[in-house]
């Protein structure tokens, strides 16, 4: 039932579930991710918790049921994405705890890979991620504000606005007392987009149109 979806692209890109080698690339990425407590344990400990649910509860087909919820059937996806010579660039949360719907989570791409068009590749495979398990949409948050990124948060969601995603939706983050996660007050931004969407936003980009997919398990 653990996660062992692999998506492959045309272009020689994979989207490939997590393992435990993968340590130091994870916690490398999370260092500086400007939300929430980044100190070694914790990003140990979130290590340990992400590679659990990988291992647990999860499979295409329970998905494609919906067979999932909130509580006690939430499905977790730790992916990580790879340039074609199998070098990892970038890490991707995809989480599925309502029908019909995929809510991308702590999408992050490591730092010695940033500004080379990683982090449109990493929701490029959105779409074929949605196709795959046979939801209907995708949703994700950003700061509104991101110390780390900011240039690259403005450009995605004008691609995403340019393919008629919604993004006018907006929440406020509150830490928890003692902070368990977040540890000040976020302001964030809604993106979500239907597969026909995500179909345009990918049929918008020279670079991506015509990438095509194929579909393995580990």
């Amino acid at each position: 039932m653990a996660c062992n979806t692999v998506i492959t692209a045309s272009n020689g890109m994979k989207l490939r579930p997590m393992k435990e080698s993968d340590f130091n690339f994870y916690t490398e990425c999370w260092k500086d991710f400007p939300q929430g407590i980044q100190s070694f344990s914790e990003r140990l400990n979130r290590f340990s918790l992400h590679m659990e649910r990988n291992e647990g509860y999860g499979s295409e087909a329970l998905i494609k049921s919906g067979d999932v919820n909130y509580e006690d059937k939430c499905i977790v996806w730790s992916m990580i994405l790879e340039k074609a010579d199998g070098t990892p660039v970038a890490y991707q949360a995809y989480v599925f705890e309502e029908d019909n719907i995929c809510y991308l989570k702590f999408g992050m791409v490591h730092p010695s890979h940033r500004g080379q068009g990683y982090w449109t590749a990493s929701h490029m495979f959105v779409l074929a991620m949605c196709q795959r398990v046979e939801v209907t949409s995708a949703f994700s948050w950003f700061m509104a504000s991101n110390p780390v990124n900011s240039n690259a948060m403005t450009a995605e969601r004008a691609r995403y606005s340019a393919a008629g995603f919604d993004i006018s939706g907006t929440a406020k983050i509150v830490p928890t007392d003692p902070p368990s996660f977040n540890t000040h007050e976020h302001d964030v931004v809604k993106n979500h987009g239907t597969v026909a969407q995500y179909a345009q936003y990918k049929a918008n980009d020279s670079a991506w149109a015509d990438v095509t997919w194929t579909y393995s398990t580990t």
